[in-house]
């Protein structure tokens, strides 16, 4: 495990952070992703217990070219020689709404982030992973697997990552790169929070036709999103973890409250499906 560096981006929260201190923990280099983060956030990412792997903060926006490009060669400078690289793809946004009334720059800046920038990101350390004989593994969602109503934007980004893996796990096989997805179901982190403060901020500036439209649809997301519970980020941190000592890696894990009640939500004939979402809503 010493001789294993991985790139967790997304790192100053949540899922992310979460996976960079375990992974720390374990022995392993991390380089904890790090856009645009508060002192606090810094301050808790840098906390790893001295006899445990080496964590160094490293600033990269997985939405623009350049400080990926520095960041790969940041990473590339200081990898000794006969060392392995993993690459975790966690960084994200969620935002949710009716499809309808959605701006058009959340539901862009949602795919541009957590689809773009997971391209972006692999396709730039391609290079030291085919070298390293790698891995990737993506942070994907149960969103990927199951498009729920007025969550429609994240969902697309989802099921694009899902694509996106399917057909790269095939074309890096010649190299032996493993690339897996993690699935999580419903998780618990700050995202929620941020969630709520959407909400109100884009329900507010909704016109009036919009809120004849949807009266009662603020509310219900909101009562959606406080009524997650979910799971620890640490369960999604173990599966990393256990993903990079797989000898076989599946293409596939989920994990998290709730995830299997997704999973065979999409298994039922789609009228049953819909019918069962449906009586859900207000």
């Amino acid at each position: 495990m010493n001789n294993t560096a991985v790139l967790v981006t997304g790192a100053t929260s949540g899922i992310g952070k979460a996976t960079a201190m375990h992974l720390a923990r374990l022995g392993y280099t991390v380089f904890a992703g790090a856009y645009r983060a508060s002192d606090q956030e810094l301050a808790d990412l840098a906390a790893v217990p001295s006899s445990a792997g080496r964590l160094q903060i490293i600033d990269i926006d997985v939405t623009d070219a350049e400080s990926i490009q520095r960041a790969c060669a940041q990473i590339e400078g200081s990898l000794p020689d006969g060392w392995s690289f993993a690459l975790v793809n966690n960084a994200g946004v969620a935002f949710g709404s009716p499809l309808e009334v959605e701006r058009l720059e959340k539901m862009r800046l949602q795919m541009e982030v957590n689809y773009f920038g997971v391209v972006q990101v692999v396709r730039g350390f391609l290079p030291l992973l085919r070298r390293t004989q790698g891995r990737i593994i993506n942070i994907s969602s149960i969103s990927g697997k199951s498009s729920l109503p007025f969550n429609g934007s994240y969902c697309a980004s989802k099921f694009a990552v899902e694509a996106f893996a399917d057909a790269l796990r095939l074309e890096l096989r010649p190299w032996r790169i493993h690339v897996s997805n993690i699935l999580p179901g419903d998780i618990r982190t700050a995202i929620w929070e941020k969630a709520l403060q959407e909400i109100d901020r884009d329900t507010g500036a909704w016109s009036e036709d919009q809120k004849r439209l949807y009266p009662a649809i603020p509310a219900f997301m909101k009562q959606q999103v406080k009524g997650v519970g979910g799971s620890s980020p640490r369960v999604v941190a173990d599966k990393v973890a256990s993903l990079l000592t797989a000898r076989r890696p599946p293409a596939r894990s989920y994990v998290g409250k709730r995830v299997w009640f997704y999973y065979l939500l999409e298994k039922l004939p789609t009228p049953i499906r819909d019918l069962l979402i449906a009586s859900r809503l207000p």
